[in-house]
């Protein structure tokens, strides 16, 4: 019998980028998965949110409007020091996979519906930090 290894998805985060606004001309136009979080004392971060967008500036553009539904990520972005780093993935459904992945790998306060994924079987991500 031939076991059946599962597909690889291959994360390579950005930076991070802070909260200023010098920061929104480094984000492609480029399709991706993206995360934020918060900043804690003592220089530690707290993932809040992952999310994938066919464009990954204009979908971290349009959570930083006041038309943001997310009122988890939206509070957050208001109140504290924030954070945002992404990962390009141009295959579709890499990039949901990829979601559905973060979302079980990891604890986002602000996800409170897990991502659908591509429906792929058996995939693994593995994340560089």
């Amino acid at each position: 019998m031939i076991a059946l290894s599962a597909y690889t998805i291959k994360i390579t985060w950005s930076k991070f980028s802070n909260w200023q606004e010098k920061e929104k001309a480094k984000i492609p136009e480029e399709s991706g998965v993206y995360e934020f979080y918060v900043g804690l004392e003592g220089g530690e971060k707290r993932r809040i949110y992952v999310g994938k967008a066919e464009n990954l500036k204009a979908v971290y553009l349009a959570h930083l409007g006041d038309d943001e539904p997310n009122e988890c990520l939206k509070n957050h972005l208001k109140k504290h020091v924030w954070y945002y780093r992404y990962a390009i993935i141009e295959n579709k459904a890499d990039r949901e996979d990829a979601e559905l992945g973060l979302y079980r790998a990891h604890s986002y306060e602000c996800n409170k519906i897990e991502p659908p994924g591509s429906g792929r079987k058996s995939f693994v991500i593995n994340e560089d930090p």
